[in-house]
């Protein structure tokens, strides 16, 4: 299987692997909209953050990141002595997971907590749940602070950015472990359906199902406790879709690193 010849579609299996992959959309999200010198491209890196900062609000999320950041650990020791596995870099992942893992368990308060002290974005939580909210009459300090110098407003988004770097770098690790471990295995649905009987013994954290470029069909991923089942249909954004008819080569990825 090419990469650049596939489309790939995730379907996490737990609320951590879920939260990874949320955070990953919306960091790569305020990333790209950085870029935009426009007031409305801080506007929307603002919305973003705000975002990221209400998918962080959980208390346990650190507890659950540190936990998970171990058994990456325990894990990857098993491949110390392995000959075929290059020591150095594994040396390097294991020390991040480590400190990182050390650094929830250390940290009180929630992730990005000094953000939560912030009198505008405490506001703007408030005004940008409302749609339309964030009007220059809903909080004229919102509009004061966007008519600043480019400069000045943009070195204040990436300090507040920089909060997540802890984070960021702890799910990215997560899910890159997850991809990498996984291999992708040729399956066939057909009549565009497939299922299968799950192993209750697997550890399964995602699913990732790969569809050739060429194919004009994408799939739709459900699990049950027993089965999993992954039925293709034809896409249509002015209809509601049908399944797609004929049979179909597709490759699966089992993600239980």
């Amino acid at each position: 299987m090419n990469p650049t010849d596939v489309v790939s579609y995730e379907q996490p299996l737990n609320e951590l692997t879920r939260v990874c992959l949320r955070l990953e959309h919306l960091l790569n999200q305020a990333d790209h909209e950085i870029k935009d010198e426009s007031i409305q491209g801080t506007r929307n890196v603002i919305a973003t953050l705000i975002n990221i900062l209400q998918l962080l609000e959980r208390p346990d999320l650190k507890a659950k990141l540190a936990t998970e950041l171990g058994q990456q650990m325990r894990s990857l020791s098993r491949h110390e002595a392995s000959p075929a596995v290059d020591q150095s870099k594994l040396d390097v992942v294991l020390k991040q997971l480590d400190k990182l893992s050390q650094g929830f368990i250390n940290d009180s308060g929630k992730i990005g907590h000094t953000l939560r002290e912030i009198e505008l974005l405490n506001s703007l939580r408030l005004h940008l749940s409302t749609p339309g909210g964030g009007c220059n009459f809903d909080s004229p300090l919102y509009h004061y602070w966007l008519k600043q110098p480019l400069q000045k407003r943009q070195s204040t988004i990436r300090a507040w950015l920089a909060e997540f770097d802890n984070v960021r770098l702890a799910c990215s690790l997560i899910l890159r472990l997850m991809r990498e471990e996984a291999r992708p295995h040729n399956k066939d649905a057909t009549s565009g359906f497939y299922q299968e009987l799950l192993d209750s013994q697997t550890n399964l954290r995602l699913l990732r199902v790969h569809v050739g470029k060429s194919i004009e069909a994408y799939p739709e991923i459900s699990l049950s406790r027993h089965f999993l089942s992954i039925r293709f249909y034809v896409p249509s954004i002015a209809v509601r879709p049908t399944q797609y008819q004929r049979d179909l080569p597709f490759w699966l990825s089992y993600c239980t690193a």
